[in-house]
């Protein structure tokens, strides 16, 4: 058997185990909680999955065929209804959580075949109200993938009716600098694990370092294609607008732009090329999990070396929180720390893209530690979510992660206030709000960008006034 074939295999058969480790899981809990009835009941699924046959396509593409996403909400009065959902989550992979367990907002969770009826049975047992979300998770993605491929087909070039390949974005990227030389210019800042350029697009008038500037990045989840999507739009809106001149030029003349579409590009190609849903980099920690399982990838947004480690993360390389072997192990990641750390000094924001929940995040992510100058950078994340709604009507919350969601530590806007002393960082959690999740439809491509650009140029403005640029 081909070598490449034997690792699909391996991989996803793991993949297939722990469907089946999961009833074993519900299979004690049953024992540990009275009134569950026959252990046997649960014993015999979990054998049904550990021997089930790969569920993978003929072409190596991860098949989601029968895998469910349910959404818990409405339980801010069922205490140990929480404390299940904690229970699950914090078995780490074992189950796979698109959004942490939280009291105040819904919590999603995608469920392969064989947990179903049990977790089901649990939720029941402990009055935990839900919903299915998703009934069949590949006929959701294939209707996605269906619609963009039709768009693409009927396209050519870089547009944004459709998800672009990377090879695609680096181009448009590459021929803009081409096109205005005086403008836009583009520089590899290193290679990714598996060799592929981290390119990033400056927009400038021109002057010294001491210009203030604007760090714009997106794609660090692989799966969550609207934010490169969103962040290549914002960018040509720049370039754009600062070729029509007008009132929306000082958005360049007075700032400097460093832009990275792509923060983990290799994710971002698996996750077109074999697995629509991953999340992490691509890397082998060298670890046990990795050779024998095939266990890949380090979740870059725990990877950043602030309070890395911390809360939200895990030391298990095949959990898709994997906060990696130490601080910054990923390329992707030590190469942006260096890049902004250069420029700490002229760089007065930083955002960072994700989806989804329609929200902005400020500092602090690691932890429930209260922020001493919140008011200043909430009052400014309010701004930018009333410039956003006044768009399309998108309503966006405003705050820290751990209140509004959940701690994550090794985040973005935390290591750019945390270690490079930049006061404003923000944390973007873009369309929708469940309803499509990671599948957001191409036709939401524009009124994401339209809005969320209305929403960066309120905290550039924000930002600058509070900095006293001129032009602000």
């Amino acid at each position: 058997m081909h070598k490449t074939s034997l690792h699909f295999m391996t991989t996803y058969s793991f993949t297939t185990l722990f469907c089946g480790w999961t009833t074993f899981f519900i299979f004690f809990m049953m024992e540990a909680v009275p009134n569950y009835g026959s252990p046997l009941t649960y014993a015999l699924p979990a054998l049904t999955c550990i021997f089930s046959v790969l569920r993978d396509s003929p072409t190596g593409h991860k098949s989601y065929q029968g895998y469910q996403i349910m959404r818990i909400s409405n339980i801010s009065s069922n205490v140990m209804g929480f404390k299940i959902l904690e229970e699950l989550y914090n078995s780490d992979v074992l189950f796979d959580f698109m959004t942490r367990p939280s009291m105040k907002e819904p919590t999603d969770v995608m469920l392969c075949p064989e947990q179903v009826q049990n977790v089901k049975k649990i939720f029941a047992q402990f009055h935990i109200p839900y919903e299915i979300m998703v009934p069949d998770v590949e006929t959701e993605l294939n209707a996605e993938l269906k619609a963009n491929n039709l768009i693409l087909r009927k396209s050519e070039g870089m547009n944004w009716n459709a998800y672009q390949r990377l090879s695609t974005i680096h181009g448009w990227m590459d021929s803009m600098a081409e096109k205005y030389p005086a403008l836009v210019s583009v520089e590899t800042y290193g290679l990714s694990t598996e060799g592929r350029p981290m390119k990033l697009m400056k927009i400038t008038t021109g002057g010294t370092r001491t210009k203030p500037a604007v760090w714009l990045d997106g794609g660090i989840h692989a799966r969550e294609w609207i934010s490169p999507a969103t962040v290549t739009y914002i960018a040509n809106e720049l370039i754009q607008q600062a070729i029509r001149g007008g009132p929306e030029y000082r958005l360049v003349n007075a700032v400097d732009w460093f832009i990275v579409p792509n923060i983990n590009p290799d994710g971002y190609e698996y996750s077109h090329t074999n697995d629509r849903l991953w999340r992490k980099t691509r890397s082998n920690d060298g670890s046990f999990m990795a050779n024998v399982f095939g266990c890949l990838g380090t979740d870059p947004n725990r990877n950043w070396e602030y309070k890395w480690g911390g809360k939200g993360t895990s030391k298990n390389p095949c959990s898709s929180q994997y906060h990696g072997p130490k601080a910054a192990s990923e390329p992707e990641i030590s190469l942006s720390q260096a890049y902004i750390l250069e420029r700490k000094d002229q760089l007065k924001l930083v955002l960072t893209f994700h989806s989804y929940s329609q929200m902005i995040f400020t500092p602090w992510g690691y932890d429930y530690v209260p922020l001493e100058d919140k008011e200043e950078l909430e009052n400014v994340g309010r701004q930018a979510a009333k410039a956003l709604e006044a768009v399309h009507g998108t309503k966006y919350q405003v705050g820290a992660s751990p209140d509004l969601l959940y701690p994550a530590a090794g985040g973005t806007e935390d290591f750019a206030k945390g270690v490079a002393g930049i006061k404003f960082a923000y944390c973007y959690e873009l369309r929708d709000t469940g309803k499509h999740g990671f599948n957001l439809p191409p036709d939401q491509i524009i009124p994401t960008g339209e809005e969320t650009f209305a929403s960066v140029k309120a905290i550039v403005e924000g930002v600058m006034s509070y900095h006293q640029v001129d032009g602000f």
